[in-house]
């Protein structure tokens, strides 16, 4: 069986809300959520104080029509009584009115016009509001003498309700504007100091920007959080420059002669091989190999120190003599070499031979403040003439060192195989 490990799906980064967006969400909803139930509470406890105010009313306006159709029922006069209870009616909220004789009867009613879809909302109101009548005696001399019956009128009830809701809505829209103000001014603190650390950690990530930091933060969590984070870009730069710093070293060891600072012979050989690199124009270029002329009696007789200083002392002489584009270096042990290039001609190189030549009479200055004399073998080989790759040029040049050395030592020798005749210099 199989074992699949599940890959996690890749997701754009256009996918992600924002802090800020998520934030404005949370905080829409919950103002939103919060306004609208308290104005559904406060709508539904305002209808319910309106309806007792209203069946107060309907009590109140009964016995208005109880005193009013007293007379009528008195003297039996059914008409009085109606004129009555439409006179009330013009001023009263109430859908249907009556005046039963105490044995139940209809002494006389009246019935609220429905004339638009108006009045028959407010009677469908109505009934919803106020399912019972209102019933109130009317008592004369202390007997019952008929009862007043009246049915509820929804139409007050649906006007207060819009004026409640028209009012509660713009309440709740300036309570809304002025929450998310707030709330906006409130974010603002936590996701500009989330946004300055999410900036600085891009920065790091992408650029390697140790010296940012991140500004202080109004809230104390956050703002501890970026003073821990400056402490680790503190001891983050601190790392990098000790590392750049090693690197420098490192790249300085490995290149570098440890003795007298100049290249070493892996950085010679490797810029020499460039010179030869099949991708790139041949070039014309001189090496010249140089050696120390009886250096082994100069470490037997006068210590390896004052090789030491013979070794410095020649490296700073030869490279005061280059040019701009020279390499010079020690190859190991007496041995230095110089690449020239471009190198026009033979002649040219050998002048160059003999400033070397000229500058090592000047005797050398030991650290005891004695002075001794030096002299140095010269091989120089030339390319393209005399040689085609790193490897044929250095054989070629320490051929021409060796024959200079064999014959008297401090002189030049340019390798064999060049028009030029060998010449030496005492």
């Amino acid at each position: 069986m199989d074992n699949k490990i599940p890959v996690p799906d890749v997701e754009q980064s256009g996918q992600r809300l924002t802090l800020s967006a998520a934030l404005n969400r949370i905080h829409v909803i919950v103002i939103l959520t919060a306004i609208g139930l308290a104005g559904f509470l406060l709508t539904l406890l305002a209808l319910i104080a309106l309806r007792s105010h209203a069946e107060s009313n309907l009590q109140l306006t009964a016995r208005a029509i109880g005193y009013t159709t007293e007379a009528a029922l008195v003297f039996n006069d059914p008409a009085a009584a109606h004129d009555s209870l439409e006179f009330i009616a013009r001023r009263g909220d109430f859908a249907q009115a009556k005046i039963l004789t105490p044995a139940g009867a209809t002494f006389t009613e009246w019935q609220r016009p429905v004339n638009s879809n108006w009045d028959k909302l407010g009677q469908i109101v109505g009934h919803v509001a106020f399912p019972e009548p209102v019933t109130i005696p009317v008592v004369h001399s202390g007997s019952v003498i008929g009862t007043v019956w009246l049915a509820g009128n929804g139409s007050s009830l649906i006007v207060f309700l819009l004026e409640t809701i028209l009012s509660l809505l713009g309440c709740l829209v300036l309570t809304a504007l002025v929450a998310l103000y707030f709330s906006r001014r409130m974010q603002k603190g936590i996701v500009d100091a989330l946004g300055h650390i999410t900036h600085v950690t891009h920065e790091v990530s992408a650029n390697r920007s140790f010296n940012l930091r991140v500004p202080s933060a109004p809230i104390a969590e956050l703002h501890t959080l970026s003073q821990d984070f400056n402490s680790l870009l503190t001891e983050l730069e601190a790392w990098e420059n000790h590392m750049r710093n090693e690197n420098v070293s490192l790249t300085k060891k490995a290149l570098h002669d440890g003795l007298t600072g100049l290249h070493n012979r892996a950085f010679f050989i490797d810029t020499l091989n460039q010179c030869f690199n099949p991708m790139r124009p041949p070039l014309s270029l001189a090496l010249l190999f140089i050696d120390i002329d009886n250096f082994k009696e100069i470490n037997d007789s006068l210590g390896h120190a004052a090789g030491d200083r013979v070794l410095m002392v020649i490296g700073e002489r030869l490279a005061k003599t280059l040019r701009k584009g020279d390499v010079l270096a020690r190859l190991g042990g007496d041995e230095f070499a110089i690449l020239l290039e471009p190198m026009i001609s033979t002649a040219e190189a050998v002048a160059f031979a003999e400033r070397i030549v000229d500058i090592m009479k000047t005797p050398v200055i030991l650290l005891n403040n004695k002075t001794l004399d030096v002299s140095l073998s010269i091989g120089i080989a030339l390319s393209p003439s005399q040689a085609n790759s790193a490897k044929e040029i250095l054989e070629k040049a320490d051929e021409a060192m060796y024959r200079s050395k064999k014959i008297s030592g401090s002189c030049w020798h340019v390798s064999t195989g060049m028009p030029l005749s060998a010449a030496m210099k005492n």
